[in-house]
């Protein structure tokens, strides 16, 4: 929990208008992570699996948000749902985020490591460094090299 608490309550303040639902919602996700734990089939890592499972969460939130806020008028087919500006980007940017990771998942793993550390586990390069036992100058080159190779298959899709 203590390695992948900071990337769950990045996307939670993403979410969420208080910092104080974000933290309740971040032990909902590990709680919900943890119950589910036996599905999880290492074909991704870890970290991804349970980002999934933080965005799932978020969605599976806001729906049940939108349907015990939202009224039906007699004269009013539908009515426009209540939902978080911050939410409301958040979708309109999931096909980008898909291909995103579908991104970082064809890159070597030389480059794959450090970004998905560094990015989604917000690790300083020198955490990464040293778990990594590379120096920080070849580390900031992967990641360097991989943003690169992100944006050229990026110009492609």
């Amino acid at each position: 929990m203590k390695r992948y608490q900071a990337m769950v309550l990045s996307q939670a303040n993403k979410a969420f208008s208080s910092s104080e639902e974000a933290e309740d919602f971040t032990q909902e996700v590990f709680l919900k992570a943890y119950e589910s734990l036996s599905t999880f089939r290492g074909e991704a890592q870890f970290s991804t699996w349970l980002f999934q499972i933080a965005r799932n969460q978020i969605s599976k939130h806001f729906k049940k948000k939108k349907l015990s806020t939202q009224t039906w008028d007699d004269s009013l087919p539908t009515q426009v749902p209540n939902v978080t500006p911050s939410f409301a980007d958040q979708l309109a940017h999931e096909e980008e985020g898909h291909l995103l990771r579908h991104l970082i998942s064809k890159l070597p793993i030389a480059y794959q490591k450090p970004i998905l550390l560094h990015y989604f586990e917000n690790r300083s390069l020198k955490e990464i460094s040293e778990d990594m036992n590379i120096k920080i100058n070849t580390i900031k080159s992967h990641i360097s090299r991989g943003k690169d190779l992100i944006r050229k298959w990026w110009k492609h899709e």
